[in-house]
């Protein structure tokens, strides 16, 4: 049986919506037509398995809240003469060592704690159309508690021939878990359903992305009743309206990447429903906002992004892409489209 949930933590192995590569993080970790040669991308996006990603391998380092750590990796190869690029993919969120106590706080030992996903993607291109699945296998540890499950994404995108120019959809995190403790509902996945385009005007050096994610579920508000709240005439406790418009805005992500050199890019991102989510009642600051830059060197390419949670806090992500055959040195000598 296949079941799917969305956000505002009645999912689990929520790790698999973070970025698994740095472009993502600095961009916003919705987007699912941005362009590059990371085959991580295809976590993002299987259609994003085209022929840029064939022979090239990457690691991805982000230490992520309260001293965890989340390690991606992927290596995406052409089989053959055909028109497909296979992937394969590792995700690692390591929590850690804890310190186990029994029932009156006596330490009894040490256990960890992880996540963890194996992903195998495919995207096949006919002409200026590419559509892509990706098979995850995911789970869960913490001491004796496992959870694991099986999860689908599928996804097109649309490449215009001379225009920088994507525009796709992707259906996220389609699947089923199994758990081997009780709980007070069944465990399920956070499913999602994203569109997004990717341009470039032509006579400025910036390429913008926009993403619109959670389309299976429109109201996304946590309109918590403790903090959100007026009074009515009686003096009774009501819980604040939100608008449509807010409503619709928490679906809506913002990238920017400004082209100032072939071999270097500076990238901006805003994500209101983090920015809604995490700011603090009195203070917004940079919450919801990412930034980041990438640059190339030979057969390499190194990308950093930080994504901005609450005020003065953050995560930031390391990427290295490398190619394992001619490198991206024919790419670099062409105009930055």
């Amino acid at each position: 049986m296949v079941k799917a949930q969305s956000i505002g933590g009645r999912s689990k192995l929520d790790f698999l919506q973070l970025p698994a590569q740095a472009k993502s993080t600095a961009l916003g970790a919705n987007h699912l037509t941005i362009s590059g040669n990371d085959p991580a991308l295809f976590i993002q996006n299987p259609a994003l398995l085209d022929s840029s990603k064939a022979n090239n391998v990457s690691i991805n380092l982000m230490p992520y809240l309260a001293d965890t750590r989340f390690v991606n990796t992927a290596y995406a190869r052409r089989i053959g003469k055909s028109a497909g690029v296979w992937a394969v993919g590792l995700q690692y969120l390591n929590y850690g060592t804890m310190v186990e106590t029994d029932d009156i706080g006596n330490v009894i030992g040490e256990f960890r704690a992880a996540d963890y996903g194996i992903s195998a993607g495919y995207g096949h291109t006919l002409g200026a159309f590419t559509v892509g699945g990706t098979l995850k296998f995911a789970g869960a540890s913490i001491q004796s508690y496992n959870l694991y499950g099986i999860a689908f994404d599928w996804g097109g995108a649309f490449k215009h021939p001379t225009q920088d120019l994507t525009v796709g959809f992707v259906v996220k995190n389609l699947g089923f878990l199994k758990q081997n403790y009780s709980s007070l509902g069944d465990p399920t996945l956070p499913f999602d359903v994203r569109v997004g385009m990717t341009f470039k005007p032509k006579y400025m050096p910036v390429r913008v992305s926009v993403t619109v994610h959670h389309l299976n579920k429109f109201d996304m508000v946590y309109n918590d009743p403790n903090l959100f709240f007026t009074y009515d005439n009686n003096g009774n406790k009501v819980p604040r309206k939100v608008r449509v418009a807010e409503k619709l805005g928490r679906h809506l992500a913002l990238g920017a990447e400004a082209l100032i050199h072939p071999n270097f890019r500076i990238m901006l991102g805003y994500d209101h429903l983090r920015r809604q989510e995490l700011r603090l009642a009195n203070k917004g600051a940079l919450a919801g906002f990412s930034f980041g830059a990438w640059m190339r060197i030979k057969r390499f390419e190194v990308g950093y992004g930080r994504a901005q949670y609450v005020s003065g806090f953050g995560s930031s992500s390391l990427s290295i892409v490398m190619n394992l055959k001619n490198g991206f040195l024919k790419e670099a000598a062409n105009p930055v489209r």
